[in-house]
């Protein structure tokens, strides 16, 4: 082979093997080694007529790609799961307990145990927090009154009975300004994963 012959091969395979860029490696290198395997020993002007009835590098490139397998799709990010519902659920937590109280915030802290946006300890402490807030407030009241039995004051009954009635009424109101509250909480928390299912139970 001449000086001039490989030259003349080796820009030609120079093209082939920029073309054949994207190609799977062993592919490239087989088509690419083939060909300098036919091209080789050959005289300048043999090589440049062989050549010529070559495919061009961009078909032969086209060619190769056409028989690869087609690529993997990129996988599409998935909807977060329950969103619609979860966000749902929270609302009625939140909305529910202003318009129909009892019956609301306990139809959203069930949807909210449903749903995939909150982890279980966050479900638990959603159903524990109102309750226990009102008993804390309970106690407070209740301790508040022993000390109130204490002073010397004189009362009756309808006294004492309404004041047992303010007093539980006192605590549902605490506990009812809880669950907005929780409920805020929990939008925020799920808004910030959006609204995915978190990866701690």
């Amino acid at each position: 082979m001449t000086e001039q012959t490989s030259n003349t091969v080796k820009t030609y395979l120079a093209r082939l093997d920029a073309a054949l860029a994207g190609v799977d490696p062993d592919v490239r290198l087989e088509i690419v080694s083939g060909i300098r395997e036919e091209l080789a020993g050959l005289d300048d002007d043999a090589a440049a007529a062989r050549i010529a009835e070559m495919d061009d590098p961009a078909l032969i490139a086209a060619e190769a790609r056409a028989e690869m397998p087609p690529a993997p799709a990129p996988p599409v990010a998935e909807a977060a799961p329950g969103r619609a519902f979860s966000i749902a659920a929270v609302l009625v937590l939140i909305i529910g307990t202003f318009v129909v109280p009892i019956i609301g915030p306990l139809v959203g802290l069930v949807w909210v145990s449903m749903a995939k946006a909150w982890t279980r300890r966050e479900k638990i402490v959603a159903w524990v927090r109102p309750f226990a807030a009102g008993l804390i407030v309970l106690a407070i009241s209740f301790v508040a009154s022993l000390f109130g039995q204490n002073q010397p004051t004189q009362t009756n009954q309808p006294t004492l009975a309404f004041a047992f009635v303010a007093q539980w009424h006192f605590v549902f109101i605490v506990m009812f300004i809880v669950l907005p509250i929780e409920g805020i909480v929990l939008l925020v928390r799920a808004n910030k994963r959006g609204w995915r299912a978190p990866s701690q139970p």
